[in-house]
């Protein structure tokens, strides 16, 4: 309850979620077999700032992922796995 109370915004308190309450699941898949790399960037924001600035250039200058495609075939599979409904 302490952490709702002070928590600033849904990332901080989602942070602190993380910490008290462990991965627990991410998009409905158990983390536990998540790379490390994966859960380090969830909870380091400024590795988040920077994937989310570099993936926006690369659909800036290729929205079609026409020179980026290993990762236009990962997004593919990505829609097909997981559905954000």
């Amino acid at each position: 309850m302490r952490a709702l109370v002070n928590a600033k915004n849904g990332f901080e308190l989602a942070e602190i979620d993380l910490r008290l309450r462990g991965p627990g699941q991410f998009l409905g898949q158990e983390q536990a077999g998540m790379p490390d790399l994966a859960m380090k960037a969830i909870q380091n924001p400024e590795l988040v700032k920077v994937a989310r600035e570099t993936a926006h250039d690369i659909i800036q200058k290729d929205p079609q992922l026409k020179k980026h495609p290993y990762l236009a075939a990962y997004v593919k599979t990505f829609k097909e796995e997981v559905h954000l409904e």
